[in-house]
């Protein structure tokens, strides 16, 4: 059986085997069947330069005396297009700068594994963007100049006019307008084939077909080289002459029957039913739309729009009573939204529009608008009163959008989640959730609908001073209903990340954690641990300083925690982030942190208020051994540096038995205590 797997013909510069192995095997392991080369010396780089084309080079930055400069000139001499991308010991801003001035793509860590495959797989996409592209370019030339030939040959008259002046005429529109030669056409104003009583009534047409290319024919006479005048139907359409944007103007004079082919256009346009255009004339003409706002860079917004009761009307009422609602719906749609936007129906109970120049929250809120329009409306099928409700997916239209089928599809898939989410109400598009298919997207789907239903909420365990004092201290956790009852962060938060809304549970869980302070009246502070997505987001420092002054709470009131690894692979942004927080007064906690020097290597680095142990330590404490180890080196390295420890998961007396003597500040677990829906947890009660 035939398949679409293409393999990736990777070429790796690098010493170690091994290395070279866990490469592979990361690019494996998410779905690319990779063949490849270790190439060590320069000589062996040549052979295969010359042997074959690659998809991809990893190199580091010296292999045996081969630099990676070197790398990319020879790959430039054999003028290969392949993607280098530079493999450094760690994050290091002069190896990426310099990387990217040499003509490498990017520079990662080896350390970051996951990174790599995110940079491997933009750089694969972009190679096969490119190769489509020549491909395209190729395909193009050859249809212009088959086009060309056409337009010849071709017994309608046709111009090309580029800021109002021809620069292209075929023989037909030449002796339709009285001349002998084209050349006698080039740089002559469109206006002066035109008879000088039309010339206001066209500048109009002009202008309302660049903001409509929809309304692009108009009635004029037209006045030939002699001087005479003729009746004529002028027909517009954007198009391209010699790389050059234009538009082209299609002549026929009224005794060619133009007004009655006009007619028929306009009928084969309309929807028979609504009077609306038809789905074939609205794709047509939105990716007319889409073309020519790439060009001006302008964009809009595309309303996907379901009737959520058509089924059970075509039941009870049938074809008639179906029709007649579709009608009164569409009558309903297009006295809404006027006659600027464009408006077509689309399959059987669906509608679509087109709204230019609109925000996405200006286009969200014109279909909440129409949501309520529609809910309140009494319609009549056959006497009898209907109400019915309509769901809408709407999609951004800007310089991504290829063409009017992707975008309709994706304003579809946002409008079907919106069915399903009990109708009578509004979805934006999501290119996770929305566009290709993976193994993750019902979850991400979930996610979102969590996200704008208010599905999520939070639990707040405390965490208890074992020696000393009680200070109130909680972590936020956060939970989604679901049917089958609460998903916890862990399963949550990791295809949050594939889906690019971490960071905005992040942003969600701290505004919530405020508004419980808030409400209980509470000093406790709360700890919120941060995904990898909020550490990379420039604007979360900016959110959390406008949070605390927005409801007034003292900074006390939260500790961000992030995670080792994350602060390792993200180092120099942990590190402004955290000299950021000493400024805002906000207390940072490393969490999931281990007796490894790297990990003790930030608390000298990041100088947190809190060290959190790994988990997976505490479960095997009681067991002693090597975790008591460990522990007490965490404990031993963070006390020298005034940083206060918090072991999580402490879930037995036993493993409570064996922390007691090892000097730990706080502890949490639910030996303890068990997560709480409020902040009323009694630690002055909590004595060991």
């Amino acid at each position: 059986m035939a398949t679409d797997i293409k393999p990736v013909h990777l070429l790796l510069l690098e010493p170690s085997s091994n290395d070279a192995e866990t490469m592979i095997t990361t690019l494996r392991n998410h779905g690319y069947p990779v063949r490849a080369t270790q190439v060590i010396k320069e000589d062996d780089l040549i052979e295969q330069l010359s042997r074959q084309t690659w998809d991809l080079c990893l190199t580091r930055a010296e292999v045996k005396g081969l630099n990676a400069n070197r790398v990319v000139e020879l790959i430039d001499e054999y003028a290969r297009d392949i993607p280098v991308i530079l493999i450094t010991h760690d994050e290091n801003e002069t190896d990426l700068i310099s990387a990217l001035r040499s003509g490498m793509k990017d520079a990662v860590p080896f350390a970051s594994q996951e990174l790599m495959y995110l940079i491997v797989k933009r750089e694969l996409e972009n190679l096969e963007q490119r190769k489509l592209r020549k491909k395209a370019e190729l395909l193009l030339a050859e249809a212009e100049k088959r086009c060309n030939l056409l337009l010849d040959s071709s017994q309608d008259a046709i111009a090309y006019i580029h800021d109002g002046m021809h620069i292209y005429a075929n023989q037909a529109y030449v002796e339709l307008f009285g001349f002998e030669d084209p050349d006698e056409l080039l740089c002559m104003p469109v206006m002066d084939m035109i008879a000088g009583k039309d010339h206001e009534n066209f500048k109009n047409f002009l202008r309302q077909y660049a903001k409509n290319p929809s309304h692009n024919q108009f009635a004029a006479n037209g006045i030939n080289g002699s001087g005479e005048e003729f009746e004529s139907v002028i027909t517009l359409s954007n198009a391209t002459y010699d790389n050059e944007s234009c538009t082209q103007f299609l002549v026929k004079s009224r005794s060619d029957n133009a007004e009655l082919e006009a007619k028929v256009a306009e009928l084969s346009a309309q929807d028979v039913l609504t009077g609306l255009y038809n789905q074939n004339y609205f794709q047509e003409r939105l990716d007319d739309i889409i073309n020519a706002d790439a060009e001006a860079g302008n964009g809009g917004q595309l309303l996907f729009i379901a009737l959520d009761q058509y089924k059970e009307i075509s039941k009870d009422f049938g074809i008639g009573g179906a029709d007649d609602i579709i009608t009164a719906a569409a009558h309903w749609i297009e006295d809404f939204f006027g006659e600027e936007p464009l408006l077509a129906r689309y399959g059987n109970e669906n509608f679509v529009v087109y709204l230019e120049s609109f925000s996405p929250d200006k286009a969200k809120q014109s279909a909440e608008e129409l949501l309520a329009s529609v809910a309140k409306h009494l319609f009549e099928i056959e006497g009898k009163t209907q109400k019915i409700t309509i769901s809408i997916g709407i999609a951004p239209v800007g310089d991504q959008t290829n063409n009017a089928r992707e975008i309709i599809s994706f304003a579809h898939s946002a409008c079907m989640r919106a069915v399903k989410a009990g109708g009578n109400n509004a979805k934006v598009t999501s290119k996770m959730v929305d566009g290709e298919k993976h193994e993750h997207s019902d979850t991400i789907a979930k996610i979102h609908d969590a996200i704008e239903t208010g599905k999520f909420h939070l639990l707040f365990q405390p965490i208890v001073k074992l020696h000393g004092e009680e200070k109130p201290m909680y972590q936020a956790l956060l939970r989604m209903k679901t049917d089958k009852g609460d998903i916890p962060p862990s399963e949550i938060f990791p295809i949050a990340q594939i889906g690019g809304l971490a960071a905005k549970l992040d942003r969600w869980v701290l505004m919530e954690s405020l508004k419980q302070l808030h409400h209980q009246k509470s000093k406790a502070s709360i700890f919120v641990h941060l995904s990898a997505q909020a550490l990379t987001d420039d604007t979360f420092l900016t959110f959390i300083d406008g949070l605390f002054k927005s409801t007034k709470m003292p900074q006390s009131s939260l500790v961000l925690g992030v995670n080792a690894e994350d602060a390792m692979t993200y180092l120099k942004k942990v590190i402004v982030f955290s000299q950021m927080l000493k400024k805002m007064k906000v207390n940072l906690a490393i969490t999931h942190l281990t007796p490894s020097p790297e990990h003790l290597g930030l608390l000298d680095q990041i100088i947190p208020k809190y060290a959190i142990t790994d988990a997976d330590i505490t479960t095997q404490l009681s067991s002693g051994g090597e975790s008591i180890a460990q522990i007490t080196t965490i404990f031993s390295e963070a006390h020298q540096r005034d940083v206060l420890t918090i072991t999580p998961k402490v879930e037995d007396a036993a493993t409570l038995a064996a922390l007691w003597p090892l000097g730990v500040k706080y502890i949490q677990g639910f030996y303890l205590q068990m997560p709480l829906p409020t902040l009323n947890f009694d630690f002055s009660s909590s004595e060991f």
